[in-house]
């Protein structure tokens, strides 16, 4: 019995040992592959390929824009709606077209930023792209909009990345 029990735990552990190398090794092959795609989108357009000062400053940008937002809920958002929810239980017509009003403010000014820092980040990869020669055959082998979606992958997407509000835009 307790050679069985022994045995279950190492196994737990040899397990859990697994698990997080595995996670640990996933998480290196994402950081160091942030720009596979667009590396594979520049050698497709025949363009030149990034720098080590490029890749420098795209990762920069991407793990700057990543801290500063992270996708974690608006805790003042969730508290409006909790209010909201309140307010049709207690069938409150004032209260409910109050929250109304406050939910409707936070996501105008939520996405207000999003759509802004967006803009600021996609301007910011256009000009790196610019200074190294890849832009223009980007342009011309991706077109104008899909080269944006591109350059939003790259930070994660959201309204700011996909063309802002509207078909293709923010859910």
């Amino acid at each position: 019995m307790k050679l069985r029990r022994d045995f279950l735990i190492v196994g737990f552990s040899m397990l859990c040992l697994l698990v997080v190398n595995f996670n640990v090794a996933m998480a290196q092959q994402r950081q160091r592959d942030s720009l596979g795609f667009l590396k594979r989108a520049i050698t497709e357009a025949s363009a030149p390929a990034l720098t080590a000062d490029q890749e420098t400053q795209l990762t920069t940008l991407i793990t700057a824009y990543r801290e500063a937002h992270p996708h974690e809920a608006d805790q003042a958002f969730e508290d409006a709606i909790t209010a909201y929810n309140n307010a049709i239980l207690a069938g409150d017509q004032a209260a409910i077209t109050a929250q109304i009003t406050a939910i409707v403010n936070l996501r105008t000014a939520a996405l207000a930023t999003e759509l802004q820092d967006g803009a600021k980040f996609k301007s910011d990869v256009l000009a790196i792209l610019k200074s190294g020669g890849q832009l223009d055959p980007l342009k011309q082998a991706l077109g104008g909009e899909r080269l944006i979606h591109l350059i939003g992958a790259l930070a994660g997407g959201g309204p700011g990345f996909r063309g802002g509000p509207g078909p293709g835009g923010s859910h």
